[in-house]
């Protein structure tokens, strides 16, 4: 009863966090263009925010495993609590771009504890079915942020969008306090030293680096559909809003409504099987993009994407949480969150370069050629690393 209660509390905080930034996250860019950002300042926030992402998470994670989850779990949401009350009552782009600054740093906490906790309450045998249940907060949220947030715009404006962010970290965090259980830190600290030499020393395992490897080909090629099919829609296919938004959201949907029968199945066959599979699959249709003739058949590309990435979505977290038990669940998940947000930053710069260069459909090219290269790694990674343990039958949770 205190598991399940567990993944309830934990459940509602990822979907508030989510929801809350994925509201304000959608139009930020818009905001800070409304304030009179130009250049530099349009996109040093966001550079910072992921840069801190990428720096901090692996130590946010090794820090959480020293000092208890719960301590780390509530400087995160209320570090969010603060950026989100100030954005709510500042309109000075100096203090903005340190705020995402802020963001970037509570991100780099919460992710890693968050996963950590659903990964330690759940026993092996049904892994895979509770992380993927897991994510549906993630990506339920993150489909209905750009929606909600279209809403709260058009009612109460940036005010509305900020006030509702603020609300939702409340919640958050008040779910935290109540439900996340003390942890009781070893009786050693480990020094600066010790702890970076962990981090490295996890990394040296093929099969860590084979996971990470397909981690950063996967957020590639998500950050690299996300910032160029938009324009193939529109200025290529010549899309209506509405169909092209009706495309973008396609395999998010089908990701939150598979998630759990696809974790399921993850428990029942090879894991590292699936995320091949997957992986593959996935990187053959982004090889299908350019020479898409119209609606019908990009938006069944679309299906088809989020199908075959539902499909090694949760085996790979599985497999990352499996990791977690032999190296320190915090410093190893953070490492995996360093390396997928890595990942979103290298693909809109590899692809931006691309378009310059080569064309539009270089990009989708190179976005089917890394995710091949990742699952390849993958495989070989698997390979050396010795064979994983069949799934048993799996109870429901």
């Amino acid at each position: 009863m205190e598991t399940r209660t567990l993944f309830r509390g934990l459940f509602l905080i990822n979907f508030a966090i989510t929801l809350g930034f994925g509201i304000a996250d959608a139009f930020f860019s818009l905001y800070v263009f409304s304030l009179g950002a130009r250049g530099a300042l349009l996109g040093l926030p966001l550079v910072l925010y992921s840069l801190s992402k990428i720096v901090l998470s692996p130590f946010m994670g090794a820090w959480a495993d020293r000092i208890g989850r719960k301590k780390v779990a509530a400087a995160s949401l209320g570090l969010y609590l603060f950026v989100s009350l100030c954005y709510l009552f500042t309109v000075s782009l100096p203090l903005i771009t340190l705020l995402r600054l802020l963001q970037g740093i509570g991100c780099a906490m919460f992710r890693p504890v968050v996963l950590s906790l659903v990964g330690e309450a759940t026993p092996d045998h049904k892994r895979a079915t509770v992380m993927g249940t897991f994510d549906i907060s993630f990506y339920g949220a993150l489909s209905l942020g750009p929606v909600v947030g279209g809403m709260l715009k058009d009612l109460w404006g940036f005010q509305g969008i900020f006030a509702t962010l603020a609300l939702l970290c409340v919640v958050a965090l008040a779910v935290a306090l109540i439900c996340i259980p003390g942890h009781k830190p070893p009786p050693r600290q480990a020094s600066h030293s010790e702890r970076l030499g962990d981090l490295l020393g996890a990394t040296r395992h093929s099969s860590l680096r084979g996971l990470l490897a397909f981690v950063f080909g996967r957020a590639c090629g998500i950050s690299l559909l996300g910032a160029f099919l938009p324009i193939m829609l529109t200025a290529r296919l010549g899309l209506s809003g509405t169909r092209a938004g009706l495309v973008m959201a396609s395999s998010t949907l089908v990701m939150t409504l598979l998630l759990r029968p696809m974790g399921m199945l993850s428990d029942r066959a090879p894991r590292k099987s699936l995320v091949v599979a997957g992986g593959t699959a996935v990187s053959l249709l982004y090889f299908l993009i350019p020479v898409a003739a119209g609606f019908s058949q990009i938006l069944a590309l679309g299906v088809g994407i989020g199908l075959f990435s539902v499909l090694s979505q949760p085996a790979s977290t599985a497999l990352l949480v499996e990791e977690g038990s032999r190296h320190g669940m915090g410093a190893t998940v953070g490492t995996c969150n360093a390396v997928l947000n890595l990942g979103f930053v290298s693909g809109p710069l590899l692809g931006a370069g691309l378009q310059s260069a080569l064309g539009l459909t270089a990009v989708f090219y190179a976005a089917g050629v890394l995710g091949l290269g990742a699952a390849l790694l993958f495989l070989l990674s698997s390979r050396s690393g010795g064979g994983e343990k069949e799934p048993r039958v799996i109870c429901r949770y």
